[in-house]
Parts: C-alpha cells; sequence; structure tokens
C-alpha cells in the first residue's frame, strides 16, 4: 500500500506541476526581438537584440525562440535551417525567476532589399519536460539594405566626366564667368565690361565677350530587361543587380560631383506596371532616397526598353544621360543617336551582348561584364 500511494502522490505532484506550468509558463513573461539599424548597404553587420524577462517566481528551465528571417540576413554562429527564401534560426535560454537576459547576434545583410523578422515561435517546457508549451510573439522588426555602391574605379566612370558648364547656341542671360574673347563696344553693355588693355591696344572701346552655358544636369536610365525578347521577370538576375549597383555608383559619383540627377527606369517597386521617372534634385536627401528606390525595385520590367525610350523621349531634357542596360541593340541605339543629334551627351554602360548587325561605332559605349563588376564589388 505504502508503494501504491508513493505512486500516486508522484502522479498528483507530477500534475499538479503540469497544470501549474500550463496556466503560468507564459504569464509573466516578455520577449522583445528588434533591430539595431533600419537602414544599412550591401555587405554591412548589425544587430539582432533579444530581451526576456520572467517576472514571476516560476522558473522556467528550458526556454527556446524560433525566429524566420528572410536567408540574405546571415548570422554569425548560428546553426540556422535554410530554404529558399527563408531562415530559420533557434535561439535557447534557461529563466530563472525574476530574471532578464538579453542576447546580441551579429546579423551580416547580404543582398539589397527591405527584409523583417518574419515570424517569432516562443516554446517552453515544464521542470521534467513532459509538458511543451509554444505561442507567437510579435515580429516585423525591419531593414532596408542599400545596393553598395561601385566607385569610380569599379564603374571607369568618375565625377569629372559631369562637371563644368557646356556653351549654347542662345540664351537670355551670359555667363559672366565665360570669356570668349572681346568684341567692340556698342553702347548697350555696362562700363564694367570694358577689356581696358584691348581698348589701348585697339584705340577704341573693347568689351568683354561672355559665352551664354548652361549648367550640367544628369539622367540615369536603368533598363530592367536582361535580355532583348524578355517579358516581365528578369531572366538574368545576377545582371540585374550589377546594374542596380552600377546606378546606385553612379548617384555617388553625381553627389561629389554637386551635379543635379534624376533617375529613370522600366521597372517599379510594388507590383503595378507603372515606371519610374524620379524628379531632378541635388543633395545627400535625394542620393539617399534614390538609394531607398533601388533597394526595392523589382526584376520586372514594366515596359519594353524601347517602347519606355520613345513614350519618355521628350521628357528627357538633361545635359548628360548614362544609359546602364544588359542588352544593345538597333533600337535602342536610335534613341542614343538621336539625343545625340539634339546636343546631348550619352554614355552606355553596357553589361550583355550587342545585338546582330547593330553598329556602335558613334556610340560612347563602356562594356562591363557582370562577372567582374560582381567580384569588385565583393572585395
Amino acid at each position: 500500500m505504502e508503494v501504491v500511494a508513493l505512486a500516486l502522490v508522484c502522479l498528483l505532484a507530477v500534475w499538479l506541476e503540469n497544470v501549474l506550468y500550463r496556466k503560468n509558463a507564459f504569464k509573466g513573461l516578455s520577449y522583445r526581438c528588434y533591430l539595431s539599424r533600419s537602414q544599412v548597404f550591401e555587405g554591412e553587420e548589425i544587430e539582432l537584440i533579444e530581451e526576456i524577462e520572467n517576472r514571476k517566481w516560476l522558473p522556467l528551465p528550458w526556454f527556446k525562440s524560433e525566429i524566420t528571417v528572410s536567408r540574405w540576413l546571415e548570422f554569425a554562429g548560428a546553426q540556422s535551417q535554410l530554404t529558399d527564401r527563408q531562415r530559420f534560426v533557434p535561439s535557447f535560454f534557461m529563466l530563472k525567476s525574476y530574471q532578464r537576459v538579453s542576447r546580441r547576434w551579429k546579423v551580416r545583410c547580404l543582398k539589397r532589399g527591405e527584409y523583417s523578422v518574419e515570424q517569432i515561435v516562443l516554446v517552453t517546457t515544464d521542470l521534467l519536460g513532459n509538458l511543451t508549451l509554444s505561442q507567437g510573439a510579435k515580429a516585423g522588426a525591419t531593414v532596408l539594405v542599400l545596393p553598395r555602391p561601385l566607385t569610380e574605379d569599379e564603374l571607369q566612370v568618375t565625377p569629372r566626366s559631369f562637371t563644368g558648364d557646356i556653351v549654347v547656341r542662345r540664351s537670355l542671360l551670359e555667363d559672366p564667368f565665360s570669356i570668349a574673347g572681346v568684341r567692340e563696344y556698342t553702347q548697350r553693355e555696362p562700363m564694367n565690361r570694358i577689356h581696358w588693355a584691348a581698348t589701348a591696344r585697339e584705340q577704341r572701346l573693347m568689351i568683354y565677350n561672355n559665352d551664354s552655358t548652361s549648367r550640367q544636369n544628369l539622367t540615369v536610365i536603368l533598363n530592367m530587361q536582361s535580355r532583348e525578347f524578355e517579358q516581365f521577370r528578369a531572366i538574368d538576375e545576377e545582371t540585374m543587380e550589377c546594374a542596380i549597383r552600377i546606378c546606385a555608383g553612379l548617384f555617388e559619383s553625381a553627389l561629389n560631383a554637386g551635379m543635379p540627377l534624376c533617375f529613370v527606369t522600366n521597372a517599379s517597386t510594388d507590383d503595378t506596371r507603372s515606371t519610374i521617372f524620379t524628379n531632378e534634385f541635388w543633395g545627400v536627401e535625394h542620393i539617399e532616397s534614390l538609394w531607398q528606390l533601388l533597394a526595392r525595385l523589382n526584376l520586372t520590367s514594366t515596359e519594353d526598353f524601347p517602347i519606355f525610350l520613345g513614350d519618355n523621349y521628350h521628357a528627357i531634357q538633361s545635359t548628360d544621360i548614362v544609359l546602364v542596360t544588359a542588352y544593345l541593340s538597333e533600337r535602342v541605339l536610335e534613341f542614343v543617336w538621336r539625343k545625340q543629334a539634339d546636343g546631348i551627351r550619352v554614355k552606355v554602360i553596357l553589361l550583355g551582348d550587342i545585338s546582330e548587325h547593330t553598329d556602335v561605332s558613334a556610340c560612347d559605349l563602356l562594356q562591363l561584364m557582370p562577372q567582374e563588376v560582381k567580384k569588385e564589388a565583393a572585395l
């Protein structure tokens, strides 16, 4: 009888312990998961911080958080599991009564995009390990990973290519800092423009002859089609990622040169068929907003590129154009030649093939291989 009574007491104790943990395991328990920064560049490290507080007398001898994030967020030292799109990271704790614990994970951002902590599941057990309890926790911490701009050496394009003024045929105002020679005084010019040395030499009033100039501005055009005959999703995603990093580098070069810039592409940041044509502006805030746009850009073309160029031909009025494309065809070159005939300087950065029977002799072409760009960008 004593053995039976002891067994009943043990069973009762186990049952009470199970009931106690089932009702109180997650009571008085707070869990918080957040990222140390909301915006970084590709390849940079951030921290994911977990904070757990057990505000009750009941200890939790075994506690686990299962974090689901994008596979492009790499956790240092974590034995994570990977799928095509996600990474599952387990984190184990032991919580005593009225104890607060925090853990910091080093996270490397491998690829541009907007990522979040997608899901968190909290799992715990009782003292004997007979009972497993779980519940979800608040997720949603996000980080925007900007594309790493290629350097001027990697781009082989320097800010000096985009600086200075351009002499134009006519303008309402002449540039007093652009002197093209001297000419005779006509009594309509102010006296401070008189060139006294030329006046003494010619024995008649001579004045400075100023050119009419126009400040430079830049339009960067990105073709989101990786092949000439391609619809919707880019086939060669690696090439398009290289093209996006090139655009990020061009934005930085324009920032260093103090040049107004706008960005045009046959792509979108959402699921619509809209295209992107930004306002022309300059400064750090403008360039940062363009980097953020590139980070969110879908690898899907919303319009056939030659048609897109034709639709926006008259809207592109900058003095300089840089066209970044994965292919070059006769229809694309027609846009280049027409713009050059209008007096606009056009540079083409090509990351792929030139279509057959396409004459590029009159085109300012810089051909870069995606593999080389990717290798240099990783250094």
